[in-house]
């Protein structure tokens, strides 16, 4: 029952960015944490080799530590927003592992929240 819960709480989300800006609160405090996963990941070896072969096949280039949080410092509310409304205009792709999946809402039915038709509490 908690799958289905959680979903919907999910998707609530989705709709509130979607209609709502984030606070500033809420962006500086997703951007600082974003760029400590980034710089905290670049530690280790392995991860840095793969994040320069990651960029270098998908830019061409390699980005240093400072671009990469510029980059990040640069996303704004309205960018924010942006990419939530046209995320939630396509069916969701979503996978279920488990042995008892029956509480797991179906691709249509989340597709149908996303577009709206959210169920009564």
């Amino acid at each position: 029952k908690k799958t289905r819960e959680m979903t919907f709480a999910l998707v609530e989300q989705f709709h509130k960015l979607k209609d709502d800006f984030v606070t500033d609160e809420e962006l500086d405090r997703a951007r600082n944490m974003l760029k400590c996963n980034v710089l905290t990941q670049l530690e280790s070896r392995l991860v840095l080799f793969e994040d320069i072969g990651r960029q270098i096949l998908t830019y061409g280039k390699r980005e240093d530590a400072a671009t990469m949080c510029a980059k990040i410092d640069a996303v704004s509310k309205e960018d924010i927003r942006q990419v939530v409304r046209k995320a939630i205009q396509q069916p969701p792709t979503f996978s279920t592992v488990g042995i008892d999946i029956k509480n797991v809402p179906k691709v249509e039915e989340v597709t149908q929240w996303l577009g709206g038709d959210l169920p009564k509490k």
